[in-house]
């Protein structure tokens, strides 16, 4: 059953900012398991886990952003492309078709309900709830890159077919996690006309699927539980670890998007998979090199993770451009240093940091300390700080934007 209107589709990719330190624990997310009962077809595991809802920004008058993204309808789809390579019963993917019948498929850009897992030959597929649905009048389906750990949320408010345009809507959610693990989360329902055809996850080969209708019961009856089906076997990522050092300050960021560091930090990727680590020096730092899993120079590192792989970036203050006598060509690595060879008048400008020395001013001239610049002194919109003593026995010292502690 189709609508007759035409939706367009936008693909995006995110971008973490600075500051996380990133450690994923998918247990901290899935939670505990509620009872010891496990389902498994031999690739992933499937058990009942602690109920949790994750959700995402779920509006769609929202404007599509780096971070969001949705669609709504009858029988409609969305492709959107991952931020990191998902592995699914083995095969590495970056893009996913979402439906508006509660299904995510690897190898179809088509929508489906009332499939049979186990009937090969349509899919790879994630159905949270596999009935025909419908969002042409209320709700639409919501997907929304998230960190810490991270994961992308695929949210549907939808109502049944059956119940199209009664309001009657139908909340439930598919969190696919950097690393392989995929959650169902259901939150509510209160469709009047009701069905579930075998919900769960299948490679499509006849073999290897997973239903957790069969296992835990219809979807619609499941409200306040959550379900995971975890890869069993050899583990399939390993940790990339960045740790960041030296006299400055710096920021490593990575493709795939996933680490975005100024701190020592780290994030599991699938195996195999081709990992770019981009440096980015902070204002008055250089990037003065790499160390470990064979990364060296200067430039990007780009390496293929085969197991537990540790990198450092070193960042190095760029203490000898640290003063500028304006007017005089070159720079100083300290301000006594300066200061012994300025002429009188001399303008000193200063980065606006912190400069761990002491000062004495001895001599019969007048010099103006001008503090707070960017490292390429065209800006003075910062305080400069003299973490020492400021000494005047001699002379005139004028101060602007220096504070002395």
């Amino acid at each position: 059953m189709t609508s007759n209107f035409k939706i367009n589709f936008h693909h995006f990719r995110d971008a973490l900012g600075l500051n996380n330190t990133i450690s994923i624990v998918v247990a901290a997310m899935l939670l505990i398991t509620t009872n010891c009962f496990a389902a498994t077809d031999g690739a992933y595991t499937l058990s009942e886990v602690t109920g949790v809802w994750d959700g995402t920004s779920a509006d769609a008058t929202a404007p599509v952003t780096a971070e969001y993204n949705y669609v709504y309808g009858d029988d409609t789809t969305m492709t959107y492309t991952l931020p990191w390579i998902f592995f699914f019963y083995g095969h590495g993917y970056n893009q996913i078709v979402i439906d508006t019948n509660g299904a995510i498929w690897f190898d179809s850009d088509t929508s489906a309900h009332d499939f049979n897992l186990a009937t090969p030959n349509r899919g790879l597929v994630l159905a949270p709830w596999n009935y025909d649905l419908s969002s042409t009048y209320e709700g639409g389906v919501f997907v929304q890159h998230k960190s810490n750990p991270e994961r992308v949320v695929i949210e549907w408010r939808t109502e049944t077919y059956s119940d199209e345009g009664d309001g009657l809507l139908n909340i439930f959610e598919a969190v696919i996690f950097l690393g392989g693990v995929v959650r169902f989360d259901y939150q509510s329902f209160t469709a009047v006309n009701p069905g579930d055809s075998g919900s769960g996850i299948s490679k499509d080969d006849g073999s290897y699927y997973l239903s957790s209708t069969t296992n835990y019961g219809n979807s619609y009856s499941l409200a306040g539980h959550s379900f995971s089906f975890t890869p069993s076997g050899p583990s399939t990522t390993a940790p990339l670890s960045v740790d960041i050092n030296g006299t400055g300050t710096g920021s490593v960021t990575t493709t795939p998007v996933g680490l975005a560091c100024n701190a020592s930090c780290s994030l599991d990727f699938p195996l195999g998979t081709p990992v770019t680590l981009h440096p980015s020096a902070s204002q008055y730092s250089s990037f003065t090199g790499w160390n470990g899993g064979g990364c060296s120079g200067l430039d990007d590192c780009v390496l293929t993770l085969t197991a537990n792989t540790l990198v450092s970036a070193t960042f190095t203050f760029n203490a000898a451009n640290s003063v500028k006598i304006d007017g005089v060509t070159g720079y100083y690595p300290t301000l006594q240093g300066a200061y012994d060879v300025a002429p009188d008048g001399a303008v000193m400008k200063l980065w606006a940091t912190d400069y761990s020395e002491s000062l004495n001013c001895a001599r019969p001239i007048t010099v103006t300390l001008q503090g707070g610049y960017d490292e390429n002194y065209t800006t003075q919109s910062g305080m400069t700080v003299l973490k020492g003593a400021l000494t005047i026995s001699n002379g005139i010292v004028i101060v602007n934007g220096l504070s002395v502690r």
